[in-house]
């Protein structure tokens, strides 16, 4: 039986992370079919809390404006992580009173609140314009792998059609349990289960307990529940997650979904507020196991996984979905290299290497936060130590496709302050504020399609190093010179007086991304640092291109 389809891309899994991976290849003009067994978009607001990172990443998706009216119309900007006993009581503490204090220089993007099931069809519209092509109602039903690709059967689940579809590669998205994963006989590893717990979608007037706060996360944490909720602007609604109720110390605390009644349900919510005459309306209830795991490997030849495939991961934090996003954005990026000829196929192998180590971080801080904010009975033994979400945040890469700065001394560690980056390659290209056209622009604007060679004031011989090496290799890729304030080239740096003194942002761009004005910094398609060259080199044409020969896998 001949497959009936014949794609680059087969994609696994229709939810955030697989809407993602089927936009970011969009944008690198690979086409790409998507199966989903579910009939549309998600139906309840999982993932509600996108990181710098990821609105970066919708930036350069081009929807960032869409997703910023949608986030604002439902949750106020700028809401704070809190603890409380009830809602309506005291307040334990405050973990972020502002999850955006503190992060002017890391520019343009701010971090928001948004439910997931808002999110997805503003990524499913876009996929659709960059060429995507989503088939809902369709479940993977097997797949085997040979030298050239995939061949996979898939089965629409109301007529019970079967396809058989081929691809070069297949990416799988499909969940927590995935069956791809599963089929590859990849292990997942990490802590125990932690609790059974529940999340509750519900309709209540909590505006009284709320007291005109902004609060976006709420850690609840009484006698009879700890959890968390998330409630819309208005106090009209939202979800609350339990993890546990009741005594610690009883067998049965962990566990509450042992009960799922709508009544025991509201009553949760009662006192999740502390108001026991709260008039509730149960819409869902939805069963989950909370657990800390994370892929051994990201994949096998022609197949990844990406999103709850390859992490799982409590949602304190709200690292998850956003590290999902990070995978389909790192690796879209590659395929398309590999799909157009442009790289070796030993740069899919850097998806791996570069993103496992980014989940497992992920995890292990989403596992220390679930202890410290929810279960501190569970003990600190295998927890590791809490680092600043920001540097969750940005993730430090170490791979083939990055070419160390031999003049600086690695320090070996996982994670790194964006702030204090300076263009190290393996991190993400610094953001600084420029003027493009007369026009304020953020570095990261430039960044996210094609490579691209920055040098400074003086550096305009690299132009003939940038045109050489992107003809000798076929790989596009983009120069610019960021000249002086004031200067005659059409990307400058702002002048001092619109840079504050004494802040880290108010850097100049040879301080911000390392170099002298005569040096140059090779940002790959996904905005991180793969080479950097303090200043001119004689053999600037030859230094680079055995970097991007190297980063590129040939």
């Amino acid at each position: 039986m001949a497959p009936e389809h014949d794609v680059p891309v087969l994609r696994i899994g229709g939810s955030l992370v697989g809407l993602s991976t089927s936009l970011f290849l969009g944008l690198h003009g690979v086409p790409c079919l998507s199966v989903e067994k579910h009939r549309g978009t998600a139906i309840h607001p999982r993932a509600g809390y996108f990181q710098l990172r990821t609105l970066e990443l919708m930036r350069i998706a081009g929807i960032e404006d869409r997703v910023i009216a949608a986030a604002h119309a439902l949750y106020d900007p700028n809401g704070g992580f809190v603890a409380v006993e009830p809602l309506a009581g005291r307040e334990i503490t405050s973990y972020m009173p502002d999850i955006n204090q503190g992060v002017e220089d890391i520019r343009p993007a701010r971090r928001l609140f948004m439910p997931q099931q808002v999110l997805e069809p503003l990524l499913k519209d876009r996929a659709l314009e960059l060429g995507s092509q989503l088939a809902y109602s369709t479940e993977l039903v097997g797949f085997e792998q040979d030298s050239t690709g995939v061949t996979a059967t898939v089965r629409h689940v109301d007529t019970h059609a079967v396809q058989r579809i081929r691809a070069r590669y297949l990416v799988a998205c499909d969940g927590n349990r995935s069956p791809v994963r599963e089929s590859l006989g990849i292990q997942m590893k990490g802590h125990p289960v932690m609790s059974h717990s529940i999340t509750i979608y519900f309709r209540a007037d909590c505006s009284r307990a709320l007291r005109g706060r902004n609060l976006g996360v709420i850690y609840v944490n009484n006698p009879k529940i700890r959890g968390f909720f998330r409630l819309e602007k208005t106090g009209l609604g939202g979800f609350l997650v339990i993890f546990t109720v009741g005594d610690i110390r009883d067998p049965a605390a962990r566990n509450a979904a042992s009960d799922l009644s709508p009544e025991r349900a509201a009553q949760h919510v009662r006192d999740a507020v502390g108001d026991p005459d709260l008039d509730v309306k149960v819409e869902d209830v939805a069963s989950w196991v909370a657990v800390s795991r994370a892929a051994e490997r990201y994949g096998s030849a022609s197949v990844f996984i990406a999103g709850d495939a390859a992490h799982h991961m409590p949602p304190t934090g709200g690292f998850n979905g956003n590290t999902g996003v990070q995978d389909a954005h790192n690796l879209a990026w590659k395929l398309a290299c590999v799909i157009r000829g442009e790289a070796g196929p030993g740069l899919l192998d850097t998806y791996d290497s570069e993103r496992r180590p980014a989940g497992e971080l992920a995890m292990e801080q989403a596992y220390q936060r679930y202890v410290t904010r929810s279960d501190p009975d569970l003990g600190t033994d295998g927890m590791q130590k809490q680092v600043p979400d920001m540097h969750v945040e940005y993730n430090r890469y170490r791979s083939q496709a990055v070419v160390p700065d031999t003049a600086v001394v690695d320090d070996g560690k996982i994670d790194i302050d964006p702030r204090l980056s300076r263009a190290l390659p393996g991190t993400r290209a610094p953001h600084l504020d420029l003027r493009h056209d007369g026009q304020v622009i953020s570095t990261l604007d430039l960044y996210g399609r094609h490579f691209v060679l920055m040098t400074g004031a003086e550096g305009a011989a690299w132009a003939t190093a940038a045109s050489a090496v992107a003809a000798r290799l076929k790989t596009p890729v983009t120069f610019h010179v960021v000249g002086r304030p004031g200067s005659a080239s059409r990307l400058t740096d702002l002048p001092p007086h619109r840079r504050t003194a004494g802040q880290l942002f108010s850097r100049s761009f040879p301080q911000a991304y390392g170099i002298d004005s005569t040096g140059a910094v090779l940002v790959r398609p996904d905005g991180y640092v793969g080479w950097r060259a303090v200043s001119h080199l004689p053999d600037a044409a030859d230094q680079l291109a055995a970097s991007l020969r190297s980063i590129l896998c040939l």
